[in-house]
């Protein structure tokens, strides 16, 4: 007979793609940044592959000067995107009911957004007392798909692997979960297809967050 599995006490959530759709904002900080340097804007789907990985990658990918002056482009998409980033920013489908729902687990948040653009989002859209430890790209030595941000979490409280879940959009989600030994949930919400998704392996793939309670009780 196969042993249960140890209850779910913590959940790790992405945030770009998984909790809150920033794909509309992020675009516009992107067209921004080209109009400055004299580019012609991208399309949305241009722009949504380079998501994911942090500003710096999405920068390089999507405005050229970055090559040779990323320094001065980076901050200059800063200045545009942190004056912008809650003009189109909403929680996904389902989001706020699932994280009521799940109150008196232990919630986090691992992303590889920059941690004072993170924090602005959450508590923008009112649900940063609802975490109780929001982790960005640059909190700790390493960001996903490497497992210190998740390893930090549980050690933090005190969780083993087999009593914690991730839950995100994209690749770097699912093997940052396998790494450090948790439950995956990916979630097609975001920048990841779900071919992409499947590929990498996870234990579950869910199409809505509110599919989520149905899996970890």
């Amino acid at each position: 007979m196969t042993p249960a599995r140890p209850a779910i006490r913590g959940l790790i959530f992405d945030l770009d793609g998984t909790l809150v759709d920033t794909l509309d904002d992020l675009a516009q900080a992107v067209n921004l940044t080209r109009e400055h340097y004299g580019l012609a804007p991208l399309p949305r789907e241009a722009i949504v592959p380079n998501i994911g990985n942090g500003g710096p990658h999405l920068v390089r990918a999507t405005v050229p000067p970055a090559a040779e002056r990323f320094e001065e482009v980076f901050a200059r998409y800063l200045a545009f995107y942190n004056e912008h980033l809650l003009d189109h920013s909403r929680l996904h489908a389902g989001v706020a009911e699932v994280l009521a729902h799940y109150a008196e687990r232990v919630l986090g948040v691992v992303t590889n957004k920059a941690i004072h653009e993170t924090e602005r989002i959450l508590a923008g859209l009112q649900v940063r007392e609802r975490f109780r430890l929001v982790l960005g790209g640059d909190s700790l030595p390493e960001r996903k798909p490497h497992p210190l941000p998740l390893l930090h979490f549980m050690e933090r409280f005190g969780l083993a692997p087999g009593e914690v879940v991730m839950v995100g959009d994209g690749y770097h989600d699912v093997r940052a979960g396998k790494a450090a030994g948790v439950l995956t949930v990916a979630i097609t919400t975001g920048v990841g297809s779900r071919a992409e998704l499947e590929a990498e392996g996870p234990d579950h793939i869910i199409t809505r967050m509110d599919e989520l309670p149905a899996l970890v009780a």
